[in-house]
Parts: C-alpha cells; structure tokens; sequence
C-alpha cells in the first residue's frame, strides 16, 4: 500500500448540501499517491513546509474515485466542532490547503457481497466506492442501507439512482425518519438488514459512534462472525 505523502492542493468546489454539511473538490498542486476505495485523508489549513511538524488536521473519507486522482480529490464534512467549523467558514473556491494521504484499512473486497450500512454523512466512505464501481460497471453484489432524518440530509441521491440504474447487481433500501422521501419510513433497522443479507455478506458500518456499536453488537448477537463485520471508527 502507498506509503502517506503531502500535497499542497487548491479548492477547486465547494456545494454546500446543509447549513451544516458540504462537500469539497480539490484540484491538487502535487503526485497523488494511489488510494483504495474506503481510505481517508487529512486536511490542514495552516501553511506547512518539510522543515517544520505537520500543522493541527482532521481525517475524512476520500470521496472521489481512485482512476481520477491526479484531477480530483473530494471530501465531504459535517461541521462536529471548532477545526470543521473553520473549514466551513474559511476553505473557499480558490483556497489553498496541504492533504496527507492515503490512510485506513476500511476495504472492500471485490468477491463477496457487500452490505453497506450508513447513517447520515457515514455515506462518504462507500462514495469512492461506489464512483469506481460505475466507471468499471462492476458487477459485484452490493447492497447498500441509508438512513436519514429528512429529504435534507438525503446526500449524493444522483450517485445512487445512477447504481441502481447502471449496475445489475446494485440494490439500496432508504429509511427516512419523517418519510419525506421514497423508502422506508423509520430509523435503519439492523435486524432487517440481516435477514436479508446473503450468509456471506459482509457489513460496513458507518454512522454516528451510538449506531455503529449498537448495530455491531447487535449483528454478533444475531449470529454475524466477527470477522465479518467492518467499521468505520478513525473518529
């Protein structure tokens, strides 16, 4: 796996999806070392320079495909406390900012069937995933759970349509919590889940800490091994 490197990079967009949550392009000013879909980034807004410690960063999903990273890198970020607050008030179209990447062992192998289970912005580690799937028109199995409050918090729902119209063996099951979209209304349900997973699927869980510990307990307690259960804890 490549090893971390640094790159000065310039924000290319930014979409603002809530008074909270946005996405961010990067167009980077150096080598972007090869990714693997489920991998993260660190994002630092002081200067750096090779002479001096790495400045305060926080670590995001990459949310953009592997094939395009030399164009693009992209994050998307819920503001959670004071370093993504100042992102969200400071990082602007034309704004520089230093990348170190790639961490994480959050993978997808491609033979088996993936259940992907996300709440709210726990959608970003899957979108790499999903990107690079489209551009291979894989024809892996995956399923993909998506849980949110209201049609607000319903990101990237382009992406998905595009799955589930492109690739064969795509599937997604939305619950919204007030019903304001198509899908399931009510909260994600593991124990659904579960049952309908093929007995070789693999879980990915991505959410807020309380969901993804009550659903991993929860998927032990149903007979889930172990080992085939993944979560996304760089948090």
């Amino acid at each position: 796996m490549a090893s971390p490197v640094k790159i000065k990079a310039t924000v290319a967009e930014v979409v603002k999806h809530t008074d909270s949550v946005a996405s961010y392009y990067f167009a980077p000013q150096g080598r972007v070392p090869k990714f693997r879909a489920g991998q993260f980034l660190h994002i630092a807004l002081d200067a750096y320079h090779p002479d001096s410690p790495w400045p305060e960063s926080r670590v995001f999903s990459i949310a953009s495909s592997p094939a395009r990273r030399q164009e693009k890198l992209a994050v998307t970020i819920a503001v959670k406390g004071r370093f993504t607050e100042r992102i969200f008030k400071t990082l602007e179209k034309g704004a520089e900012c230093w990348l170190k990447l790639p961490y994480g062992e959050f993978l997808f192998p491609p033979d088996v069937h993936l259940t992907l289970v996300a709440g709210g912005v726990g959608i970003t580690p899957y979108l790499s995933l999903l990107k690079q799937m489209l551009e291979e028109r894989s024809e892996q199995s995956v399923t993909l759970c998506y849980g949110v409050r209201s049609a607000e918090y319903y990101l990237f729902g382009d992406l998905i349509e595009r799955c589930e119209a492109e690739l064969q063996n795509f599937k997604k099951a939305v619950y919204c919590e007030d019903g304001s979209i198509p899908g399931k209304k009510g909260i994600l349900n593991i124990d659904d889940i579960h049952s309908a997973s093929p007995d070789d699927s693999i879980f990915y869980l991505s959410g807020p800490p309380a969901m993804i510990s009550t659903f991993k307990n929860r998927l032990l307690d149903l007979g889930a091994d172990s080992g085939r259960i993944r979560v996304d804890d760089w948090e």
